[in-house]
């Protein structure tokens, strides 16, 4: 039996050589507000516990479809505020404000710890 294979009428392509190194300078600029900082191999347990509430503050914003600007009203924080914990800039912010926001969103915390070679544990429910 033969049948018709239909070509997707969406053609994607791949973006131009010229396209891709803007993008590439863009994001390479040490003053680029846009990047998500992510956390250091070598980080403390404060800035773990840190960047696991920014992560769950930004999946609020994601699960709820929520602009930047609408979440930082929720919370009531400014839009500088509210970058900082989307992109995880965690020199910026505390652990208790932090946790405040959760709060702010109905959420709320659990701490695990652990001693040995135990995993240590830091939720935000």
């Amino acid at each position: 039996m033969i049948r018709n294979v239909r070509k997707s009428k969406k053609q994607h392509e791949f973006p131009s050589e010229k396209e891709i190194e803007r993008i590439s300078n863009y994001f390479s600029d040490p003053n680029c507000q846009e990047i998500n900082i992510g956390l250091m191999p070598d980080a403390s347990e404060t800035d773990k516990a840190k960047y696991n509430v920014c992560q769950s503050i930004s999946r609020y914003k994601r699960i709820n479809n929520l602009t930047p600007s609408q979440l930082a009203k929720k919370i009531g924080i400014n839009q500088t505020k509210t970058n900082d914990v989307l992109f995880g800039r965690l020199a910026n912010l505390n652990l208790e404000e932090l946790i405040s926001y959760t709060e702010k969103l109905a959420g709320h915390c659990e701490v695990k710890v652990c001693y040995d070679n135990e995993k240590i544990g830091f939720q935000v429910r």
